[in-house]
């Protein structure tokens, strides 16, 4: 849009006529306006606020995918020139809320499953895609590589999540699922010695870059496709009575390489 400004600018012999700070100015204000008439183009649930589901209220670990994803739509945000408002929610089912008219937009990290998929909302274009893995301790390398190697063992998930889908598609007889509502609470059993395995994806972006989600506390291993030689891609899910929403965030996604 500001390409279009400048081209209409030129046309008339405005901008030519501009020199050294002058053109600055002009250049300052048209990228103000942009995002102004950008913002208010959209029409959310409360105007000028972009209402976003998240699953963490305050993310702060470099390698919580919550915190790529939030410092995302924030970038959006200030593009667009809303004000975000956050909702902490339960991921299970977090993709319905767009369609319900809760929020404007989901951000959990939700994968473009087609059961997903409810009338009121859209999925956006893919913003990262993941690999099913499952993260042990390092001293636990001998001992595993593969979810049969935990027959009598303990492996956490989040409840909802596509890691469930996994676990109980692939894991034998014998294998102990346990399931909590949040990465929070399953990591704070995997530290109290509560759980052997945790099943959480490997992330990448959509070059094929890995981002980095863990340190020296965890391996993984067993790394597979949920659905094998299809890519488990993460989308936003955007609510449809937020008019001009869906083609403002799917345009953002095509020039805004994730993470930031």
């Amino acid at each position: 849009m500001i390409l279009r400004f400048l081209i209409a600018y030129k046309h008339f012999g405005l901008v030519n006529s501009l020199v050294g700070s002058r053109r600055i100015i002009l250049l300052c204000i048209l990228i103000t306006l942009n995002g102004c008439f950008a913002g208010e183009n959209i029409e959310t649930i409360r105007p000028g606020i972009l209402t976003v589901a998240v699953t963490s209220g305050a993310p702060t670990g470099e390698y919580d995918s919550q915190l790529w994803i939030r410092r995302y739509v924030e970038r959006f945000s200030e593009e667009y020139n809303f004000i975000v408002s956050w909702v902490v929610v339960p991921f299970y089912e977090s993709w319905l809320l767009a369609s319900n008219d809760e929020v404007d937009l989901v951000a959990t990290n939700v994968a473009s499953f087609s059961d997903r998929v409810s009338a009121g909302a859209t999925f956006s274009a893919p913003f990262l895609f993941e690999r099913r893995a499952l993260r042990i301790r390092p001293e636990d390398q001998d001992l595993y590589s593969h979810i049969n190697d935990f027959i009598g063992k303990r492996v956490g998930v989040v409840s909802g999540m596509a890691a469930e889908r996994d676990i109980n598609s692939r894991a034998p007889d014998g294998v102990i699922v346990r399931t909590t509502d949040t990465f929070v609470k399953l990591y704070a059993e995997f530290d109290a010695g509560e759980l052997d395995a945790i099943a959480e994806a490997e992330y990448y972006s959509l070059d094929g870059d890995v981002i980095p989600s863990h340190g020296d506390d965890v391996v993984l291993i067993d790394h597979h496709d949920l659905n094998p030689g299809q890519r488990e891609e993460s989308v936003f899910v955007v609510r449809d009575s937020s008019t001009k929403l869906i083609e403002a965030v799917n345009e953002f996604i095509a020039r805004t390489r994730f993470p930031l």
